[in-house]
């Protein structure tokens, strides 16, 4: 009967298909809902064994660890609103200590991690680090390194119902489809399609699904990120007709997000060395539209400001410029300047160590705080000068971190419209149903 239900959400076809799909959706939830109950309430969780446990495991076409975020989000928040114990693991990490690392897989572990409030340390999200199992490969011991990751994987799952499980980039995508043939995942193929034609997208989904079927690792579906909105409509009617015919089901595409894609001030700080200094940091969620380099007079900024219509420029300029601080602050209490996102101060002089009027500016930000209703606007510092900060500025990329509240929450609504979840929900149960 179960069996049954899973295939029913999976087709989702027929005159009477929504209907069909929701009775079976429900009927797939009564039952987990009923087998967890039964459990313990010390939570004392059962063996793989009752095949109430199961998994889905996010594989690149290229291999790429980063990049996949709207997806990953997405799929965490719609299995947490039907299962308590939703978890997210990656078979390889980034560096050792993901706390404090660099490396885009230790932001990707914090950002699902905080985001979701998960209960379990940082290092029990992962088997080895990328170093680690760089040097297990080269040195032959891939049977060894597969073997440590099964045995953590196992370990991680007692204590979720439904784990999503990020690939690795280590080796080639053989060794992805090793890993999840080793801890019985089926696979969701994940494919980037900006800057790519339809014949492109088509031959990477081809060749990944022969890499998995060497593995005999049973496919879920396919979906694609980043699709350009131009002809989008015209593409993922190929692409479906293209997929069908080899038998691969179409999960959904994320489209390009001009959200997602926008630099946030946040995200500043720890690209420019910079820390936040007045303000309100609530601000620091909002991207901006534009960058203005200050170097002229206050009117001839205000001016240009509001020729060129922006609705939120960044504007960056020397700490010694009080005089831009203080208009654009009086602009913005005002309601009748521009609207800035935040100002960044540089370098002035020969970092000589001057605070230019900083504890003139404490006090001005504090007496505002008390009697402003409004959210005053950030202020910004970095040692860098004003030409460095530029430079390394135009390198910054829009990212999603666990503080990028809005971009969270746009990742989780998305979900719903671009991605067949429920295919994805029947699918997994239906393959740990059928073990």
């Amino acid at each position: 009967m179960l069996a049954y239900a899973a295939q029913q959400i999976a087709r989702g076809s027929g005159a009477a298909g929504p209907l069909q799909h929701l009775g079976a959706l429900n009927l797939l939830r009564s039952y987990v809902a009923g087998g967890l109950q039964q459990r313990e309430s010390s939570r004392s969780f059962s063996t793989g064994n009752d095949h109430r446990h199961s998994s889905l495991y996010i594989t690149d076409t290229d291999g790429k660890v980063i990049g996949h975020t709207p997806l990953l989000i997405g799929l965490v928040n719609y299995f947490e609103r039907h299962l308590p114990y939703v978890g997210y693991y990656a078979p390889v990490g980034g560096s050792a200590n993901p706390e404090k690392g660099t490396h885009p897989m230790d932001n990707q572990l914090r950002l699902i991690h905080d985001a979701f409030e998960l209960k379990y340390d940082l290092k029990s999200m992962f088997c080895v680090s990328e170093d680690e199992a760089v040097r297990e490969v080269a040195a032959g011991k891939r049977g060894d390194l597969v073997d440590r990751i099964y045995a953590a994987f196992q370990g991680y799952k007692e204590m979720h119902d439904m784990v999503i499980v990020h690939g690795t980039s280590v080796g080639s995508g053989r060794f992805d489809a090793e890993i999840a043939s080793a801890i019985a995942a089926p696979a969701v193929i994940a494919c980037q399609a900006k800057d790519q034609s339809l014949n492109d997208i088509a031959r990477k989904v081809m060749m990944k699904k022969v890499m998995l079927d060497d593995y005999k690792v049973p496919i879920l579906g396919v979906c694609l990120n980043k699709l350009p909105v131009f002809d989008s409509n015209i593409m993922i009617t190929q692409l479906k007709r293209k997929f069908s015919e080899a038998g691969i089901p179409f999960l959904g595409a994320f489209p390009e997000d001009k959200l997602l894609r926008g630099v946030r001030l946040d995200e500043l700080l720890p690209a420019l060395n910079a820390e936040f200094m007045f303000g309100s940091k609530v601000q620091l969620d909002q991207e901006y539209s534009a960058v203005y380099v200050a170097s002229q007079r206050l009117e001839e900024l205000l001016e240009l400001m509001a020729n060129d219509g922006d609705t939120r420029p960044l504007v960056i300029t020397s700490r010694d410029r009080l005089d831009i601080v203080l208009g654009l602050l009086a602009s913005q209490v005002s309601v009748a300047g521009p609207n800035v996102a935040g100002i960044l101060l540089t370098q002035a002089g020969f970092g000589n160590g001057r605070t230019y009027a900083h504890s003139i500016m404490s006090r001005m930000f504090e007496g505002l705080s008390k009697y402003y209703q409004g959210s005053l606007l950030p202020i910004m510092s970095t040692d860098l000068p004003l030409y460095e900060a530029v430079r390394r500025l135009d390198r910054v990329t829009g990212a999603v971190l666990p503080t990028s509240s809005r971009k969270i929450q746009h990742c989780k609504v998305n979900q719903m419209w671009y991605t067949s979840a429920e295919r994805l929900f029947a699918g997994s149960w239906f393959w740990c149903l059928s073990c």
